[in-house]
């Protein structure tokens, strides 16, 4: 049986722009870092390892649609600080350092709001803060994104 709610969803994300695509991963892995914090304090380790998966997943994603060729120096830089957000991901799934989340949320936040202003000004592009607020429901993050920006990123396969 077919879930209309699925497929608007599908819809939706077909039909956003690339930057706007980005800026969903970067919310998304920002509200996974806030319910891991949650499932810490809860005790639920089962559901704290999804929730630092998914941003897992997330940050790998970007990471992988890096385009360091065309990307330069930009892409080197993305590149790097998705390592070590990856890194940390590792360190926090083993010692439940909630200061580890607060750190990540920083990071990933900055690295959001670069991408929600990037082109503001320039003829053509649109402002990607009104779509800051949508959330990544499911897990289907892997599939919600292919992406080709010209600024260091390119269409994954």
């Amino acid at each position: 049986m077919r879930n209309p709610l699925a497929d608007y969803q599908k819809n939706q994300i077909a039909g956003m722009s690339q930057k706007d695509l980005i800026v969903l991963l970067y919310n998304g892995a920002l509200k996974f870092l806030d319910q891991a914090k949650e499932e810490i304090d809860k005790r639920d380790t089962d559901k704290f390892a999804d929730r630092i998966e998914r941003v897992h997943r997330i940050v790998q994603h970007l990471y992988t649609t890096l385009d360091f060729e065309a990307g330069g120096e930009i892409a080197e830089k993305l590149g790097a600080l998705y390592t070590f957000v990856i890194g940390q991901l590792y360190i926090l799934n083993s010692t439940r350092n909630i200061a580890i989340i607060a750190d990540l949320k920083d990071i990933l936040g900055n690295l959001k709001e670069g991408w929600e202003n990037l082109g503001k000004g320039i003829p053509g592009e649109t402002d990607v803060s009104n779509n800051s607020n949508q959330d990544i429901e499911t897990d289907n993050t892997d599939n919600a994104v292919s992406t080709q920006v010209q600024y260091g990123v390119q269409t994954s396969s």
